[in-house]
């Protein structure tokens, strides 16, 4: 077993894109690619083992942390051959030490679930699913262009249940092409009666180039108002609330104790790997990404070269702003004192004006221990993180 040393801290964090799908969204503009034959899809799979292999050999020097969360990504995951997730997973195993309770998620369309994935991902050791419903109705998935409809969702919900999944997250979208508050409160209501421990409500947004991003400036499709839009939001908060889950970030709600352990780690800035096309990741204090050319990337990895660009280092300065960012996305905000743990003064120092003009905007509180969103933060939280870039 080739496996780096251990040290104690927070745990590392992987993610594993994986770029297939059987049909791609309207509205997506993420490294994924449609019906792909199998034999591009095994040469993927061994360029990612071998970028997985290829960073312990060239990273035996650092020590890293154990392993407490894996997330397979896409793309969609579930689309593949299930022996692709279970070879993948067994390889992180085999060189990475993973902690016995790790967090180890996949993201699952309902569209291409079956008993038999199911079954495989739990022995295989996955104990999340990630379920993108997106929408309760079927005329709103047609509009997204997804493979899915919601009877699917219903028997997914059913294979996972029988498989022993206990532990998973569904994903719901606001501000659609023709919906309205009523479709969104049908949507969240419904999901509830599958007892999930997690919910994630995405306000819709329109990347150019996307096919959606086309119909709507061409007038073929409309959107709901910001005013509606925020409705939307604050009906899903108040009733989710209601069922007992925390609003633990802006855009996800969880039962006690189920937060996503693995996008806690983008937001509060410890280290994380990312292997796979287009995979990102922050390592030994830079960030990188790989390249998003599926040709590119494999051809890289054949050639025994990294398919990752790194960023420079950043500095001080630089930590102190994506901390604030990124942090203050989590409703229970940053701690004045875990501030100072981490960079030896108060966030007054160096954010002092932003912060003051912030919370003067009531966009932001300060307690006298905590500094985070106000429900009018919430609405306009691009104004208050981009205030600390």
């Amino acid at each position: 077993m080739n496996t780096l040393s251990v040290t104690d801290g927070p745990g590392l964090g992987i993610y594993c894109h994986i770029p297939f799908c059987l049909k791609k969204c309207a509205y997506c503009d993420f490294s994924s690619f449609s019906r792909q034959s199998e034999a591009v899809i095994r040469d993927y799979f061994a360029a990612l083992h071998k970028e997985i292999r290829k960073f312990i050999e060239e990273n035996k020097k650092f020590a890293l942390p154990a392993v407490d969360t894996i997330y397979f990504g896409g793309g969609t995951p579930s689309a593949v051959d299930v022996r692709h997730i279970e070879a993948t997973l067994l390889l992180l195993n085999e060189v990475f030490q993973v902690k016995d309770d790790a967090e180890i998620t996949i993201e699952i369309n309902p569209g291409t679930l079956t008993a038999d994935k199911a079954r495989r991902y739990k022995k295989a050791g996955i104990n999340r699913a990630s379920v993108g419903l997106q929408a309760w109705q079927d005329f709103l998935l047609k509009i997204l262009g997804r493979v899915h409809s919601q009877a699917d969702f219903k028997k997914a919900m059913e294979l996972l249940k029988e498989a022993g999944f206990n532990n998973f997250s569904v994903d719901v979208m606001v501000g659609l092409p023709g919906q309205k508050i009523t479709d969104v409160m049908e949507t969240v209501q419904a999901v509830i009666n599958y007892a999930p421990t997690h919910l994630s409500c995405y306000s819709l947004i329109l990347e150019s180039g996307t096919p959606m991003a086309n119909w709507v400036e061409s007038g073929q499709l409309d959107l709901p108002d910001e005013d509606e839009e925020r409705e939307m939001h604050w009906a899903v908060d108040g009733f989710l609330k209601e069922q007992g889950f925390l609003h633990y970030e802006i855009s996800s709600f969880c039962q006690p104790g189920y937060e996503s352990r693995h996008n806690v780690k983008y937001w509060e800035l410890v280290p994380y790997l990312g292997f796979g096309l287009g995979a990102h990741g922050y390592f030994n204090g830079q960030r990188y990404g790989n390249s998003n050319e599926l040709n590119e990337y494999c051809q890289l990895l054949k050639a025994d070269k990294s398919p990752a660009i790194f960023e420079p280092a950043m500095t001080p300065e630089e930590q102190m702003r994506e901390w604030m960012f990124l942090g203050l996305r989590k409703l229970r905000g940053i701690r004045e004192d875990d501030f100072c743990a981490r960079f030896g003064e108060s966030y007054f120092v160096p954010f002092g004006d932003v912060i003051q003009s912030l919370i003067t905007a009531r966009l932001l509180v300060w307690d006298g221990t905590v500094l985070k969103l106000t429900s009018r933060g919430q609405d306009f939280g691009n104004q208050v993180f981009m205030a600390f870039v």
